[in-house]
């Protein structure tokens, strides 16, 4: 079992300020978590950080520190009163990285006090920070033992990784090119990341080509779809022979023709299934490459209840009688705190019910048109490969952005639009509308929850 922790980046940048406002005594914080749980990792959320104040400090210096048991009772309650969990922060000012044998003695006990007062079902740990980009955090057992935290997270204006295992694979030779453009360390990360891409039709196949090229570690793909003979012109991949076969599989099949060392795990399923979603959030970032209201709308929870990034992506082509009116693309960034897209009205929750019946329930959305309550259904799109894979190489440059800052500081957009027939680009940031639930704290880093994402699902597939 993996474990790891997911900050918001200005939660992280507070902790951080406290620890180090006094470089010349250990500092001490508490973090409250919600907790992310599947097969494959264990993820803490953070979604409270309570500084340790001075006057609940009994002594501090460069290498010790001690704390008035009240100090982290009042918090235990909390995380008990809350159903969340806690984690143990504190500062190592002289820069030493790991845990100290003091600490091992200290923390073994606070965490046989921390499994006696939370309740809440799950696992708690402990960080310490020797400098701002590098924090060690390790999991405490009930049983007393410990487990490390293989990778911390920080999610914002940039996204950064922090793994525990510093010794990584060294880059590959085979990227050279890449790694002259935004080095050795950048591309190692690359080699250690999860991302998810759903959809796999015309951006969403080029984009996992890119991801597979770019040399990333492990792609998930979601689509519920088989390949048909009219997606040639715009699928990566394909061939005019491979009518029928699952779009995922075909992703999968080109990662083994390219030959790098991407590993591919293949649902050949929508992410409008619970099952999915839960294989899905254990990626350390997504990518929204389907074309429908119902999937988009829970890749827009997913987002915000579990902190994984989310670039959903769309092009829009208005053609009348074969004669292009306007072409526009579109980049979205979903995050905390950033304008969700039906907070953007590029989703609403009449087209997503409306969706859902006509995946879920035909005959009621049939009885709905007829009685004047339901539109009918649009028929598809249209699509050339030009403009879906030019968004979505800009969606990858987002990513990029998000890893590097190669944009610079002030490029810190949450959408990017591109308005095909005029030759513009454009750029926006917008925050959450009052009352949507993606500007909420209830919902924002909330996890796991019963039924997942607070939505009803459809019956599992065979």
């Amino acid at each position: 079992m993996k474990y790891s922790l997911t900050f918001l980046e200005t939660d992280y940048l507070a902790l951080v300020q406290h620890l180090f406002v006094d470089r010349k005594k250990e500092r001490a914080a508490y973090l409250l978590c919600r907790i992310s749980v599947n097969t494959q990792e264990t993820r803490l959320l953070v979604r409270e950080m309570i500084p340790v104040r001075d006057n609940d400090i009994e002594e501090a210096s460069e290498m010790h520190m001690r704390i008035k048991p009240l100090s982290f009772l009042r918090p235990m309650k909390r995380a008990n009163d809350t159903k969340q969990l806690f984690v143990f922060v504190h500062s190592h000012p002289l820069g030493y990285a790991l845990h100290s044998e003091q600490d091992d003695i200290e923390e073994k006990q606070l965490f046989k006090t921390a499994y006696n007062r939370i309740r809440t079902k799950g696992v708690h740990g402990s960080v310490v920070i020797s400098t701002e980009d590098n924090p060690i955090g390790r999991i405490w057992l009930e049983d007393g033992s410990t487990k490390p935290v293989e990778l911390i997270r920080t999610v914002g204006h940039r996204f950064r990784f922090y793994f525990s295992d510093r010794d990584r694979q060294a880059a590959l030779p085979i990227f050279d090119r890449q790694i002259r453009a935004f080095g050795n360390d950048i591309q190692q990360l690359l080699q250690n990341l999860h991302i998810a891409v759903v959809g796999c039709g015309g951006t969403g196949s080029a984009v996992a080509e890119q991801l597979i090229r770019l040399g990333v570690g492990k792609l998930t793909l979601s689509d519920g779809q088989k390949f048909e003979i009219s997606n040639i012109n715009r699928v990566y991949g394909s061939t005019t022979q491979d009518e029928g076969i699952e779009k995922v599989n075909l992703i999968e099949r080109l990662a083994q023709n390219i030959g790098l060392t991407t590993e591919i795990s293949a649902i050949p399923f929508p992410v409008t299934f619970a099952s999915t979603v839960n294989q899905i959030k254990s990626a350390d970032i997504v990518f929204g490459c389907t074309d429908d209201e119902f999937g988009r709308s829970i890749l827009t929870k997913l987002a915000v209840y579990y902190g994984i990034p989310v670039f959903d992506m769309g092009v829009k082509i208005d053609s009348h009688d074969g004669v292009i009116k306007s072409v526009q693309g579109r980049i979205t960034t979903l995050m905390c705190n950033n304008a969700c897209l039906f907070c953007r009205e590029r989703i609403s929750e009449k087209g997503v019910l409306m969706e859902s019946l006509a995946e879920l329930d035909p005959a009621e959305l049939r009885r709905l048109i007829k009685a004047g309550y339901a539109d009918e259904l649009p028929d598809p799109s249209p699509a050339v490969i030009s403009f879906t894979s030019t968004v979505a190489s800009l969606a990858v440059s987002e990513l990029i952005h998000r890893l590097t800052g190669y944009m610079g500081k002030n490029r810190q957009s949450n959408e990017v639009l591109v308005l095909f027939d005029q030759s513009k680009m454009k750029t926006n940031n917008r925050s959450p509308k009052e009352g949507c639930f993606c500007g909420d704290n209830i919902y924002q880093m909330r996890g796991d929850t019963s039924p997942l994402l607070d939505l009803t699902w459809r019956p599992e597939h065979a």
